[in-house]
């Protein structure tokens, strides 16, 4: 990890402490998200069907209850030394999300960290009403994710960080992978090299101990 130069990042489930859209869908839908989900996770729908199929089954959301619920998301507060450290370090830090950009930007302006690139799918919100758009799909995406994170990643050799099934790809593509939950239980099965971690604490103290 000498010479470090870019680090990825997944936001649901890895930044915040749960997973910011799964909470959502349950909290509005019940369990009729789960359906599709499944599917998803069983490699029969793509997660841009998934999105589209989930989305459809929001009720109308005032904008107040969808900033109470934005303002409900909580980090890992430890992320926010892990950002003022890849700042001090000039490390590139980019977040890549198969989630929503409305919940992640609303969520980085709560600690004044606008300046972070995000790349996500595109929530539309108007009228009490939701729509979805995936402006970095990806039609070559081995996942056929809604946002192809693979597509995003320039260098050969950079650092990735996730949890989940929207992590899968990219993970076995990483120089440096750092995964937990899902994706940490998912390298142990395939023995892709990787290092656990519980909090960004962990991420810190392993980039120091190999610089």
């Amino acid at each position: 990890m000498k010479n470090l130069e870019a680090i990825y990042c997944d936001f649901d489930g890895t930044i915040t402490k749960s997973d910011a859209v799964n909470s959502f869908f349950e909290q509005y839908t019940g369990d009729k998200w789960l359906e599709s989900e499944k599917l998803w996770i069983d490699g029969k729908i793509s997660s841009m069907e998934n999105a589209v199929i989930q989305v459809g089954l929001l009720p109308e959301i005032t904008p107040r209850q969808l900033d109470d619920y934005i303002q409900s998301i909580e980090i890992d507060q430890t992320f926010l030394e892990f950002i003022e450290y890849v700042k001090s370090k000039n490390i590139k830090f980019t977040i890549l999300s198969d989630g929503f950009d409305l919940f992640i930007h609303k969520t980085l302006e709560r600690f004044n960290l606008n300046d972070i690139p995000v790349y996500a799918n595109h929530i539309i919100y108007e009228n009490n009403k939701f729509k979805i758009e995936f402006p970095y799909h990806n039609l070559n995406c081995d996942k056929k994710a809604g946002m192809c994170k693979c597509d995003k990643v320039k260098e050969k050799e950079f650092c990735y960080i996730g949890d989940g099934t929207s992590d899968l790809c990219i993970a076995s593509k990483a120089h440096t992978l750092f995964a937990t939950k899902k994706l940490h239980q998912y390298c142990n099965k395939n023995l892709i090299k990787h290092y656990y971690f519980e909090s960004f604490r962990n991420i810190i103290d392993k980039i120091e101990e190999f610089s």
